[in-house]
C-alpha cells in the first residue's frame, strides 16, 4: 500500500495540473508593465511599453514585434518644436486582456502622432494559451464548417460601413474583408465579453489612420465556436464582472495618466465625453477609442439641464456626435447626464440610453486613493458601474489600484457595452441603467 501511495504521489507531480475554477486573478494571467522613453537628436520621442509574462516566450515575441515597430517608424519622426503641442512621437504600446482561465490577448501597437495629429498606425495582435505558451488563432475560435465565419462577416460588413456615415467604403475591399480567409487572417483579441476584430480604417476609408474595432459579445457568438473556445469565454462561471467609467474629461494631463493605467492594468473602461471638449482634444478621444474603450456622451457642456429647454437638449445630439465622428469616425451610442438629472432629459425625449452609476467614488472631491479605494471594497458587488473623473488629479493612480484590486478580488472590468451584453439587454432609448446583474439594471439598494 505505501508503495502504491508513493507511485501515486509521483504521477501526482508529473501530470499537468489543470487551472483552478475558483475566482481570482489566475497566476497564468499576471502581466508587468513598463515603458521606456527615449528623446532622440531631432527632439522626437519614442515610447516603448513592454510587457513581462509568465512565458519568457511570450515576452520576447512581444518584444520583436515592439522592436520591428521602432526599427521601422523611429528614423523617420519629424523633428519636435520645443512647445509641448508641437510634438513628435512614437509611441509602441501593448494592450492585453484576459479570457477564461488560460488565454491572454496583445495588440501591439504604434501610433506616429506630429503635433497631436495621428499620422500612422499600425497594429499586430497575438493570443496565446499562457499554460503551453502556444498562439491561439482565429481557426481556434471556429472549426471550418462554422456558421461562426457568416456571423462575423456580418459585424463587419454592418460595423465597418457604420465608421464615417458621410463617406462611402471601398465596396471591393469591404468584400474581400469578409471572406472567410481574410477573417482568418484578421487581428483580433478577446476580452472580458466580447472578441473584438481590429481593422484599419483606411483599408476602406482612404486618409483615415484610426482603428475600426469590430466587436462581437460572447452571447452571439459562443454557440458557434470550438469547445475549448467556449470554454476560455465562459467567463461568467469563473469571474464577477464590474465596469469602471470616468466623467468630465478629456483633459490633457490627468485623462492621458489614465489611460496609461489602464495599458498597465490590462484594464478597459467607458469614458463619457464633454462634447465642447471633444475638438480640443480629439486626439485623446481617438485614443481613448483605439486603445478599445467605449466612449460615451456626457452632455455638450456640464450644464445643468434643469435650466435647458427640451429643444436644446435634444439638438445636444447632433452637436455631440458631428464631433466624435470627426474624432473617432462614429456617433456615441448613450449617454451620462451632468450631475445625473436624468429625469429632464427622459421628458425631452433626448433618444439617449442614460447610464448612471452604482459605486460612487466621489474622486471629484478630490479624495486620496486610499479612500477611493476603500470605497470601492465596502461596496462593490456583481454587476456595478463605478463613477469616477478622469479630469481630476489623483484619479489616474485610484484608477490603477482600484483596476489591480477588482482583478484580484476575481472581477473582470467590462465597457458598459459588455456588461449589458453579457445578460443579453438591449439599451432602449431614454431609458436608465444603474447596473447590470442578471438582467436586472435597477438602482442597486443599500443594506
Amino acid at each position: 500500500m505505501k508503495r502504491l501511495l508513493a507511485l501515486l504521489l509521483v504521477l501526482a507531480t508529473l501530470l499537468p495540473v489543470p487551472p483552478a475554477s475558483a475566482e481570482g486573478l489566475q497566476p497564468c494571467h499576471r502581466v508587468a508593465m513598463s515603458y521606456e522613453d527615449t528623446t532622440q537628436e531631432n527632439k522626437s520621442v519614442i515610447r516603448l511599453w513592454k510587457a513581462e509574462t509568465v512565458l519568457p516566450e511570450v515576452d520576447e515575441e512581444l518584444r520583436s514585434i515592439a522592436a520591428a515597430f521602432v526599427d521601422k517608424y523611429g528614423p523617420d519622426l519629424p523633428k519636435a518644436a520645443n512647445k509641448t503641442s508641437k510634438n513628435s512621437r512614437l509611441d509602441v504600446g501593448i494592450r492585453y486582456s484576459r479570457t477564461g482561465l488560460t488565454w491572454l490577448s496583445f495588440l501591439v501597437q504604434a501610433r506616429v502622432t506630429y503635433h497631436r495629429d495621428l499620422m500612422a498606425q499600425e497594429i499586430v495582435s497575438r493570443t496565446y494559451d499562457m499554460i503551453t505558451g502556444q498562439r491561439v488563432l482565429m481557426t481556434d475560435l471556429f472549426d471550418d464548417a462554422s456558421r461562426g465565419w457568416d456571423v462575423l462577416a456580418q459585424a463587419v460588413r454592418k460595423q465597418a460601413t457604420a465608421y464615417f456615415p458621410d463617406e462611402t467604403p471601398d465596396a471591393q475591399a469591404l468584400d474581400r474583408l469578409c471572406t472567410q480567409a481574410a477573417l482568418q487572417e484578421t487581428d483580433f483579441t478577446l476580452h472580458g465579453m466580447s472578441l473584438v476584430l481590429h481593422i484599419p480604417a483606411k483599408t476602406l476609408y482612404p486618409g483615415h489612420e484610426t482603428l475600426m474595432e469590430i466587436t462581437l459579445f460572447y452571447p452571439e457568438i459562443r454557440e458557434h465556436m470550438t469547445p475549448k473556445a467556449r470554454e476560455e469565454t465562459d467567463n461568467l462561471s469563473y469571474y464577477k464582472t464590474c465596469a469602471m467609467t470616468f466623467d468630465d474629461g478629456p483633459e490633457r494631463t490627468n485623462t492621458t495618466k489614465v489611460l496609461n493605467a489602464l495599458m498597465e492594468t490590462g484594464a478597459v473602461a467607458t469614458f463619457f465625453v464633454i462634447g465642447n471638449r471633444v475638438k480640443e482634444y480629439d486626439d485623446l478621444v481617438q485614443r481613448e477609442h483605439d486603445e478599445g474603450h467605449a466612449i460615451g456622451s456626457h452632455n455638450w457642456s456640464h450644464m445643468d439641464v434643469r435650466k435647458m429647454s427640451g429643444s436644446a437638449m435634444r439638438a445636444m445630439v447632433d452637436k455631440v456626435n458631428t464631433k466624435m465622428i470627426a474624432a473617432i469616425g462614429k456617433p456615441v451610442r448613450y449617454d451620462r447626464v451632468p450631475y445625473g438629472l436624468y429625469p429632464q432629459m427622459i421628458k425631452a425625449k433626448v433618444g439617449w440610453p442614460l447610464i448612471q452609476w452604482s459605486v460612487d467614488t466621489y474622486d471629484w472631491r478630490g479624495r486620496s486613493t486610499k479612500v477611493v479605494l476603500n470605497t470601492v471594497k465596502s461596496q462593490i458587488s456583481d454587476g456595478d458601474i463605478i463613477l469616477m473623473h478622469d479630469v481630476k488629479d489623483k484619479t489616474p493612480e485610484s484608477a490603477r489600484q482600484v483596476a489591480n484590486y477588482l482583478a484580484e478580488q476575481g472581477y473582470l472590468l467590462l465597457t458598459v457595452d459588455e456588461l449589458m451584453a453579457k445578460d443579453n439587454v438591449t439599451l432602449q432609448p431614454d431609458t436608465v441603467y444603474y447596473r447590470c446583474v442578471d438582467g436586472d439594471t435597477s438602482i442597486k439598494k443599500r443594506d
